[in-house]
């Protein structure tokens, strides 16, 4: 059952979408439609309602720069992977070339540390994810092996989830969600796209398997097999599956579609959040430039590229549409931002992220700015990381301005 103030929220949403949409200037086009099948809402998005101008804006100028915040090695940062806001408003991070769990106070001032390389108690092959449940972290390192932090970034204990678990996420209800992706077995047929399912299983906080909540199509990748060089690679605009939480609202999307299922903890689908008609197209000059940023390798001077790996890459079947998102989050009022795809072709554009908000009606598209990835949204600030000129990681808080139409 949604809380009381997610009701609210989306009453208010959709009577806002009511106004809005009997308005004269836009009465021959309201901004989402209502359907129903079987009991479940189907809510799906014609227009986006700030039209071609965004009214909610990120600040460049950050208002804590963690590079900048102090002196050390522990405001040195390098592969930085899920920076997150504490209740109390302090400041966590994984800094994957360091090995380590690092916080910092909301000004960004370093409290302390835990970890370093290793695979005993408090520390860490390869961190992947940093995820809370109250104010303790999970840190998920590689192999599935969590590591349970304290408020004081004391260990507490650690486990390992089976399943080859690769993500995790917290529904609030004192359990863990974890993401694992399933072997798809011998590929018999080669030359052709393969998607194995991902799998979405329910775990209590000691790592004990409960039950699962869904199972959905997950990351593509093309095998392929030679007179002697076989193997497997991403194809070229990859599509893939998000999995996102708010509380016990579990956010299902595939890239194939602007498409997002919400779930309750059964794997029950509760509602569906869609923009219909969304344009994915792809030209063949975009698919060209895809192919030669996959063949055009950073490689040592006087090395080239294998001729069976360039062969491989060739090989690559040229698709018709892109993927439509490639990551997803939800912010604590319940709206649904996702990251508007780029190909590795595309990286020098900055992100933009489409928002739904919690009624279904598509607000209109943020943009990052350069440089700028985000790890996490609060209601009025983005977390993120930007790389300077020299490259140069920068975990940073960021003013978001939700602006009123």
């Amino acid at each position: 059952m949604s809380s009381p103030w997610i009701v609210d929220l989306r009453v208010a949403a959709l009577l806002l979408c009511g106004i809005v949409s009997c308005s004269p200037q836009d009465s021959s086009l309201s901004l989402i439609v209502q359907r129903d099948s079987a009991g479940m809402e189907i809510i799906e998005a014609t227009r986006p309602l700030w039209g071609e101008s965004s009214l909610w804006s990120i600040d460049p100028d950050p208002l804590v720069d963690l590079t900048v915040s102090g002196t050390g090695t522990s405001h040195e940062f390098f592969r930085v992977r899920g920076l997150r806001q504490r209740p109390d408003g302090s400041l966590v991070l994984a800094d994957r070339a360091s090995r380590q769990l690092r916080h910092y106070s909301p000004e960004g001032e370093f409290l302390g540390a835990l970890g370093g390389p290793g695979e005993g108690p408090g520390e860490f092959s390869d961190i992947q994810q940093i995820e809370f449940v109250a104010d303790t972290v999970f840190a998920l390192d590689s192999g599935g092996r969590v590591t349970v932090v304290g408020p004081d970034m004391e260990l507490v204990r650690t486990f390992t989830l089976p399943f080859s678990v690769h993500e995790i996420h917290s529904p609030g209800d004192g359990t863990l969600l974890g993401e694992s992706l399933m072997d798809p077995g011998p590929v018999e047929i080669a030359n052709r796209m393969i998607r194995p399912p991902i799998v979405l299983g329910r775990f209590d906080l000691e790592g004990i398997r409960i039950d699962s909540i869904g199972e959905w199509p997950g990351r593509e990748f093309y095998s392929f097999a030679f007179e002697d060089y076989s193997g497997s690679r991403p194809p070229l605009f990859g599509r893939d599956a998000e999995i996102a939480t708010l509380g016990p609202r579990v956010f299902f999307g595939s890239s194939d579609l602007m498409q997002v299922e919400e779930l309750d903890l059964a794997g029950n689908i509760v509602r569906i959040l869609r923009v219909p008609g969304y344009d994915l197209a792809l030209a063949s000059a975009e698919v060209a430039a895809e192919r030669e940023a996959y063949l055009d390798v950073d490689l040592p001077p006087g090395v080239t590229l294998h001729p069976l790996i360039r062969r491989s890459i060739e090989a690559l079947p040229s698709p018709v549409t892109r993927p439509a998102f490639v990551q997803m989050l939800v912010d604590p009022a319940g709206a649904v931002w996702l990251e508007l795809y780029r190909g590795l072709s595309e990286m020098d554009r900055p992100q933009e992220w489409l928002v739904l908000d919690i009624g279904g009606i598509w607000l209109g598209t943020v943009k990052a700015p350069d440089r700028f990835s985000l790890t996490d949204i609060t209601l009025d600030a983005v977390l993120g990381v930007w790389h300077d000129e020299l490259d140069v990681e920068h975990p940073q808080v960021l003013r978001l301005t939700r602006g009123e139409p």
